[in-house]
């Protein structure tokens, strides 16, 4: 039996000591997968029985005009809206000199409200993803032009 002066043997202090190896927890088991809180499970326990007629008067109100009802409803049911489709016409990117075009048009679409800023900024910033890669692309084609025609030089020259 202990007394009130010395702790029980697995007690916090001891814990905080340092008493278990490092990587090893001190409740090795700890929470089990699924356990539910037990505030939620009494909340629960006590809508069990009223929950159908809540729902139901929250779904009349809403229906007479409640704007909070009709919140709460939608806010419940339909996920908010993340993205959605972005209509509009972006002139075609074949060359450096289209990007300039591209952004333009971006730049008046918002500015009319035709497109929100936030789109106006992924719609650039993905104008700007495309121009790097017709540049890496245009590059890359412009060197092996210049490698194939220095190969064609030293040929030639090879057989003078």
């Amino acid at each position: 039996m202990t007394t009130e002066t010395e702790p029980p043997e697995n007690s916090g202090k001891l814990q905080a000591k340092g008493k278990y190896k490092k990587g090893y927890s001190g409740n090795p088991r700890g929470k089990p997968k699924g356990a539910r809180n037990k505030s939620t499970l009494a909340a629960e326990a006590l809508l069990e029985g009223s929950l159908e007629k809540i729902c139901k008067k929250v779904e009349e109100e809403a229906l007479n005009g409640n704007m909070q009802a009709a919140k709460m409803i939608l806010e419940r049911f339909l996920p908010p809206r993340k993205d959605r489709c972005i209509e509009i016409d972006l002139p075609s990117i074949d060359k450096f000199e289209d990007v300039l075009d591209a952004v333009g048009y971006i730049v008046n679409a918002v500015g009319k409200g035709e497109i929100t800023p936030s789109e106006g900024e992924l719609l650039a910033r993905m104008v700007e993803s495309y121009s790097k890669a017709l540049e890496a692309y245009q590059f890359e084609s412009r060197l092996k032009n210049l490698e194939e025609n220095l190969n064609n030089r030293s040929k030639h020259e090879a057989r003078k």
